[in-house]
């Protein structure tokens, strides 16, 4: 996998990318660039799957937050993978992410939640 670039992956439910082990001020924007390109594209739901991402500084949560700003503008639910330990799950909890985004322990859970029909 390219480390500076999500991998994107496309399903009838959702689009998913898979952050790179590190995100920070060198890839950020092109990470965001990639969601909002997949939002924009038209997909139903979109999963961020940061379960490899080993480094996430306030640039890969900057990601996440204006990702969930555009899907929301779309109406597009979104899910975001956390690994359950670790210093992206630290510094996830210390920004109280899982007060802003939904928050899934794996991908399978995630993309079960988009295919249910949302109220």
């Amino acid at each position: 996998m390219d480390l500076g670039v999500a991998r994107v992956e496309s399903t009838e439910t959702c689009g998913v990318l898979e952050f790179p082990a590190e995100v920070d001020l060198s890839n950020g924007e092109a990470i965001l660039a990639q969601a909002l390109d997949v939002l924009d594209a038209g997909a139903p739901g979109l999963v961020l799957d940061l379960t490899e991402c080993a480094f996430c500084d306030s640039n890969g949560l900057n990601v996440i937050i204006r990702s969930q700003a555009r899907a929301s503008e779309l109406g597009v639910p979104m899910w975001v993978v956390l690994p359950q330990r670790g210093i992206v799950r630290r510094v996830s909890d210390v920004a109280g992410l899982q007060r802003r985004v939904a928050i899934a322990p794996d991908v399978a859970t995630a993309m079960e939640a988009l295919a249910v029909p949302q109220r």
